[in-house]
């Protein structure tokens, strides 16, 4: 029982410590006016936008929640 119990606040504590950070993939990607790569990552629940001077948006990227669109 006791190695339930531990087991239980150890899934607790590591989803409190997560929380509030998400990882996305696949972004769209435009290039602005000034030749800047805009780099949208979107799914049901987030939109994050990231502009970078790179030609290429990176696959995946992590975001705080708090962050969102």
């Amino acid at each position: 029982m006791k190695g339930y119990v531990l087991i239980l606040c150890g899934l607790l504590v590591a989803f409190s410590v997560s929380a509030g950070r998400i990882t996305m993939n696949d972004p769209k990607q435009t290039t602005t006016e000034n030749g800047q790569t805009l780099c949208v990552y979107s799914n049901s629940i987030y939109t994050f936008t990231y502009i970078t001077r790179a030609k290429h948006c990176p696959y995946s990227r992590t975001f705080d929640t708090a962050d969102s669109e």
